[in-house]
Parts: structure tokens; sequence; C-alpha cells
């Protein structure tokens, strides 16, 4: 009998390091915590991948978390504490591995220390495995949230709409990653415009000739910047790369150099966004009178979406860090980085001490593959297996709409040209003010996010990277939509009513 699987969510340029953690807790951990267990597909095909559960499992697992929550709101509090707490022990990990010669290690050692590190690894994810079931595909805290805050607005006779008060009762009170970035590029670039030398070079010249220049017009400046580049290379990486290079953030410098007028208000607004929330925050809550138990539900969700942010930098940095290391056993196997990212994680401990391994079957995992785990028995699925069972999957669907739905991250409303970015290669087409179009957006598509009028995804809830991007940069977007990048093509023009998300097409582009 088929199972009623679904896809939940699509992810580019992946592979299967990035599961065992989290499929490990679906199927087998997840029961000590919410009495459910969930089986699990993860679908692999030349880098591209989607996963999903069944339906009924998946639906069972969000309410029993929900329900959960409402009765003690701390348990959840307890993981995110945890959660939090891992995921700077991976960091530091990483940044252990950095300073690490692998080339001098045996074999033994080489193991070791992958072990180690993934341990890590796969525990700070798997602690933020229980939001899919809470928020993807269902939002059901949100959605109880939502209600809560209209029948209190509603209560209070305030001039409130729903869509922007949870919006900003939901924003984290710390910094992402990629802000700390942009911040330290700011200060650097405040130091250049004071020196004027510096100031012409970065003025004149571009970003090659100004890095070959650079040490013989400001030693301490160019050391900086060189700190800047190593410090913040990983952030795009994702799961297999590549960082950005020291180019990108003397190119970056440079445009803030540029735009010396706007820099310093940009830069003081910036400082001043988190204490502004804090307070705008606080007033809602007063106005409100929010009681406790929902003031923590509401630092859950504040936190969930804070959180999804760490953890995903986390493992991008984990990534980016044990590379190096990938490539150490790479080069005593005579595998590549590619057959070594489709060996999951428990295969490598044979792999390094017995040379237990079948490059054949590697390549086949990367060309299309299938995991599967039922009932917690994983198997591994190639070929005309794989093919079988994923018959089983949901097909794509055409639709013909001139209108469509989804869910508020930011609110806002924008008129806008549609420009589907899904692949950085895409983002040249992206001009100021287009309204992007996503399946769902990632760190290597945020330079095209920050010309965007507005956002809109096929996927996500107030977890997904862009909520959490977009709430930075204070431009509406709607996420959740299923359907947007089927329905929408480049070129359309598109009224977008964030304030309760909803997207209509005013004029189809011409084929």
């Amino acid at each position: 009998m088929k199972k009623d699987w679904f896809i939940l969510e699509e992810i580019p340029r992946t592979h299967y390091h990035l599961f065992e953690g989290a499929a490990d807790y679906w199927s087998k951990e997840m029961k000590k915590d919410i009495g459910v267990k969930l089986d699990t597909f993860i679908c692999f095909k030349k880098g591209e991948n989607f996963f999903g559960f069944t339906t009924k499992q998946h639906s069972l697992a969000g309410k029993r978390t929900l329900k959960k929550i409402l009765k003690n709101p701390q348990w959840y509090l307890n993981i995110q504490k945890q959660l939090e707490l891992y995921c700077h022990k991976l960091m530091n990990s990483s940044n252990n591995l950095q300073k690490k010669d692998f080339s001098l290690m045996t074999d033994k050692e080489l193991e070791k220390t992958f072990s180690s590190h993934l341990k890590i690894h796969h525990t700070c994810h798997k602690l933020g495995m229980l939001d899919f079931a809470l928020e993807w595909g269902h939002e059901l805290l949100s959605n109880y949230l939502k209600s809560h805050l209209k029948e209190k607005i509603k209560e209070k006779n305030l001039p409130f709409k729903v869509a922007a008060t949870f919006s900003l009762l939901t924003t984290p009170h710390k910094e992402s990653f990629q802000l700390k970035q942009e911040k330290e590029a700011m200060k650097i670039a405040l130091k250049i415009l004071k020196d004027k030398k510096t100031k012409n070079l970065f003025l004149d010249k571009n970003p090659e000739q100004i890095i070959d220049l650079l040490p013989s017009i400001n030693k301490k400046l160019n050391k900086e910047i060189h700190l800047h580049y190593r410090k913040w290379a990983w952030l795009p990486y994702m799961y297999i790369g590549p960082a950005w290079n020291k180019e990108y953030f003397v190119e970056g410098i440079k445009g803030l150099i540029n735009d010396e007028k706007e820099l310093f208000g940009l830069f003081k607004k910036m400082n001043s966004r988190i204490n502004e929330v804090k307070n705008e925050q606080n007033q809602l809550i007063k106005q409100l009178c929010l009681d406790p138990k929902h003031n923590s539900m509401f630092d859950i969700s504040r936190n969930i979406v804070y959180l999804k942010g760490l953890r995903k930098d986390a493992l991008y940095h984990s990534f980016y860090s044990y590379e190096p290391l990938l490539k150490e056993i790479g080069k005593r196997l005579g595998l590549s980085l590619n057959q070594l990212r489709h060996m999951w994680p428990s295969e490598y401990r044979k792999a390094i001490l017995k040379r237990q391994y079948n490059p054949e079957e590697l390549n086949d995992r990367f060309n299309f593959s299938i995991i599967v785990i039922v009932n917690e028995k994983r198997k591994i699925l190639t070929g005309k297996q794989a093919e079988k069972f994923r018959k089983q999957l949901p097909s794509p669907k055409e639709y013909k709409l001139s209108e469509l739905e989804g869910s508020t991250a930011v609110p806002g409303m924008v008129k806008g040209i549609a420009k589907i970015i899904n692949l950085p290669e895409d983002m040249a087409k992206m001009n100021e003010g287009d309204v992007m179009v996503s399946y769902s957006t990632n760190p290597n598509l945020v330079s095209a996010m920050k010309k965007a009028a507005a956002i809109v995804t096929d996927v996500g809830g107030v977890i997904c990277h862009a909520a959490i991007v977009s709430r930075e940069l204070n431009i509406p977007c709607v996420i959740g939509t299923k359907i947007a990048t089927k329905v929408i093509k480049d070129g359309d023009l598109l009224d977008v009513n964030a304030n309760h998300g909803i997207i209509k097409i005013l004029k189809k582009e011409k084929k």
C-alpha cells in the first residue's frame, strides 16, 4: 500500500551529510519528546534535494508539539536554550578544525577528528527538528498566536493589524551573522573615509588593484580587511561552497564608500534597530495585556526565527571548516569530494580504517538516490529501486491563476516586476525594485534580496530564510504560497499585498 508522502522542502546543492542527525531524530528520538516518530524520504539528484514525510504523521507531530507547548512553554524554551548552546559549540569545534594540519594525522586520528566533529554537528542540527513539525507546512504556533492577537486586538479595541503586530512581536532581539558582518564592513568603511589616501584608492581603483596597492598605502587597514575576509568568507558556503573571496569583501566596502552620504545614516539605523524593536515590542505587550504564558509563547516564536538562522549558519560554517578534512580523507581513499559527500557519515569509520567503500555506488548515489526510513529502518535506494519509489511521490502540477495566497512574514504593499531567483546564476537578471520570487531563498541569494522591493516564496514559515532576511531588510515578504514559482513568470507585473498575504498578477509578460 502506498503511503501518503508529501514533499516538505527542496534544497539546492546539498548532500548526505546534512541529514544524518535530522533523520535519526525524526525516525527515532522524536518519539521520546512528543510520542510520535516520522517515516522519512530524502531524495538526491545530482546535488539537488527534496525531502518529506507522510501527511498523517507530520500533522500529528505538529499537533502534539503545540499541545505540549500550550501545557508547558518552558519545555520548548529549554530545548531552544540547548540548541543555542550547541550552535556555539559547533562554531568553536569548526574554528578548531581550521587550525589543524590533517596531513600529519594517522588514519585513526583522522577518523576520530571527523566523527567527534560530526557528533556535535548532528546534535546541533537535530535540536531544531521539532520546528519542522510545528511550523513547516502547518504554521501551528504562528496561527495560534495570530488568532490570540486577533482576539486581544478586538478585546482592547486597538487600531492594529494582526499581520504587522505578529511580525513585530516575532522579530528577534539578536543579530544574525550576516548583519554582524555588514556592520563590521561599515566600521571599516568609516575608518577608510578618515584617511584621504586610502579613500581615494577605493574610489579610483577596482577590487583587484585595491588588494595589490593597499599594503603599501595603509598596512593597518589592509590587515583589518584581510582578517574580516578570513572571519566571514564562509557566510554563503551553505553545503558545498564556494565561499566568498577577498575581492567580494573589498567590492562591498568600495560600494559603501561610494555611498558615503548614506553610510552614516545606515550605520546609525542598524545600530539602533534592535533597541527600537525591543521598545516597540514592550509597548505592544503592555497595550495588548499579554499574560505570562503567551509572553513565553512569543519568546518561543521569536527564538524559532533567530535560532533557525543561527543553526543554519553554524552548519554552513561547519561544512566550510571540514572541507579540508574531507580533502585529506579523499586523498587517502582516492575519492572526490562529491563521492565523499554522498557517503552516509556513519559509513566513514569503515571507509577510513578498513578501506571498505564502493566508488561506483557513491557515484550512483550522487546521480540519483533516495534514502527511505520507515519504522526506524534505513534503506539507500539507487537505480531502478529509486525510480520505483519516486513514482509514489507527488508530481509537479501546472497552474493557471491570476491570484495566490501565502502567509505574511513582513507586512507592506508593493507593485513590481517579477524575477524568478532560485540559483546564484539567476541573480544577474535582478534589478532594484523587482519582486523576487523564489522556491526558497538561501544565503547565496542575499545580494538579490537586497535589491528586491518584496519577496515571495513557495515554502516556509516564520523560521524560513526569506522571513528572517526580510525582517532584517524591512521589506514586504509573503511566504508559503506553495506555487508562486509555478504560476509567476519573469516579467509579470505583480501587486504584492503582504498585509494580507495576497499576490495578484496584474499583467502577464508576453512570451
